[in-house]
């Protein structure tokens, strides 16, 4: 055997880092695309919350099992079959760009449920690493998996990005291109980390591990805080890429509805006499003047998805950057012609509908994730290690969820790029100290043979946070671009509040686990 393969086929935390470090560069691609994927198919408010949320769905399923399974059978097996089904995944999520309308969107939620079948890299990697890692030491070797997100968080977005510019099914094709690689790397370094011999895990059905792991008062603290830092974390990473650049009209946009509404119905202007020609033509019509705000939104993203909005005669008065306009001979193939008809409608009644106070593509939006994955990464895989030793787990988490309540009130209020990075470097600091001592405590409170179920527990619970996340912030969204962000803020203060008071108390008085 070659003396790198020798190295390399033995249990270390640089082999379980690598493993999950190229399965989050897959999903570090698709992720902050997926919510404008699925807007861009029609589906709007609470039909994209509830596309994010059928992996997560799957998820809260099938997470104990591989983690029970991985017990009985071996860390190993379990996460081949996961990097395999990753890599299906995203060739689905690819095939689903080529098609439009609702067979594109069903091929997209197909593509996402099968993901969560097979997706059991976090909590088997987890168990992995306490396999190989002492008590002492394993909220830094949980610290790796951290590093893997924030590290996949840069390459994968941005890889995404530059992706983009090959069209719509880019970034799915080279998600599934690493996540086979991985696959393949994995069958020659990946190698057994549970020991022969070692103590058989308890079987006990689905429901019955939930109800043993979280009877442990400390675990239970523990998955409490797991479960809210993650429901705040799913419900920004699903609105951000709307705020950075939804190609629709959302409720918070409509400066003055009414002004708007008349214009549409009454004007004489070339641009409002179009649009009552599709409207006719087409079988719709307008809301009355007062009518509901989001009942005009919907109007008004009926339209702008039509392929004759534009027409040059009617917009030829309208005071247009040159470089728009030459982007509309090319907007119906490179997928862009909503955003751009949007664009347009912004420009055309400025007294009535605001422009977005952000706007990045698919071949920008990548970069500011890529952002906020190098300050996880610096936090996670540099400092985190240090940062237990001084402040200890139990105050890290508390300190971490204020910080993450601080800035989801200063992101949705950003009136500029400075401003806007500065809250996003918060909240990514924050989210990044919290994962690490929280599954270093849950492991360290573990059994020695319940390592895979107990974090098991802790996946499935916080699959639960990724289930119900992403539908309430995007059905919160769809009112008020605020709304998810403050109510996320709340959660954490409360959160932090929890861990400070009782959070202390039950690890001091935490029984040595057996």
């Amino acid at each position: 055997m070659p003396p790198f393969l020798a190295i390399m086929k033995k249990p270390s935390l640089l082999i379980i880092f690598l493993t999950v470090f190229i399965d989050l560069i897959g999903f570090g691609i698709v992720m902050p695309l997926l919510p404008r994927y699925i807007e861009r198919f029609g589906a709007e408010g609470l039909l994209i919350g509830l596309v994010i949320s059928s992996f997560s769905l799957m998820q809260f399923f099938f997470a104990p099992l591989w983690g029970r399974l991985s017990d009985r059978i071996g860390r190993r097996p379990v996460l081949l079959i996961s990097n395999a089904g990753s890599a299906v995944s995203y060739a689905l999520f690819a095939w689903a760009s080529f098609l439009q309308g609702n067979t594109g969107l069903w091929m997209l939620l197909i593509s996402r449920v099968f993901a969560g079948i097979c997706g059991a890299n976090i909590s088997v990697a987890s168990a992995y690493i306490a396999d190989i890692t002492t008590p002492e030491n394993r909220s830094k070797g949980m610290g790796m998996i951290g590093m893997a997100f924030g590290l996949g968080f840069i390459l994968g977005p941005a890889i995404g990005s530059v992706a983009a510019w090959w069209g719509l099914s880019g970034p799915g094709w080279v998600a599934a291109a690493f996540c086979t690689f991985n696959f393949i790397l994995g069958c020659f370094i990946l190698v057994e980390s549970r020991v022969p011999g070692s103590v058989k895990a308890a079987e006990r059905p689905k429901f019955a591990q939930w109800r043993h792991t979280l009877g442990n008062p400390v675990l239970a603290v523990l998955i409490l805080l797991f479960f809210l830092a993650t429901f705040c974390f799913t419900c920004f990473e699903t609105t951000l890429p709307l705020i950075l650049g939804s190609a629709k009209v959302h409720e918070h946009n409509l400066k003055d509805p009414e002004l708007l509404v008349k214009r549409l119905r009454e004007g004489v202007d070339p641009v409002s006499q179009h649009l009552r020609g599709l409207i006719a033509k087409n079988s719709w019509e307008l809301p009355p003047a007062g009518s509901d705000r989001v009942v005009l939104m919907h109007s008004l993203n009926k339209l702008i998805e039509l392929p004759d909005f534009y027409e040059a005669t009617a917009f030829r008065e309208i005071p247009v950057p040159d470089s728009v306009r030459k982007r509309q001979a090319d907007a119906a193939s490179s997928g862009t012609l909503t955003s751009l008809n949007r664009q347009y409608l912004q420009l055309a009644y400025p007294e009535g509908l605001a422009a977005p106070r952000f706007f990045f593509d698919e071949k920008r939006i990548g970069f500011i994730f890529a952002y906020c994955g190098i300050v996880a990464a610096f936090i996670q895989g540099g400092a985190i290690g240090r940062l237990v030793k001084r402040f200890g787990e139990v105050k890290l988490i508390w300190l971490s969820l204020l910080a993450v309540a601080v800035s989801l009130v200063l992101i949705p209020l950003s009136s500029g790029l400075a401003g806007l990075l500065f809250g996003l470097g918060i909240f990514a600091a924050g989210s990044g100290i919290n994962r690490a001592p929280t599954m270093g405590l849950i492991s360290s409170n573990s059994p020695a043979d319940e390592q895979g179920a107990n974090l098991g527990v802790a996946q499935s619970v916080g699959a639960l946070a990724r289930i119900l996340g992403p539908v309430c912030a995007t059905t919160l969204y769809a009112r008020g671009v605020t709304l998810p962000y403050f109510l996320c803020a709340g959660i954490a203060l409360a959160a932090a509040m929890i861990a400070f008071l009782r959070l202390r108390s039950a690890v001091s008085v935490a029984p040595k686990p057996g």
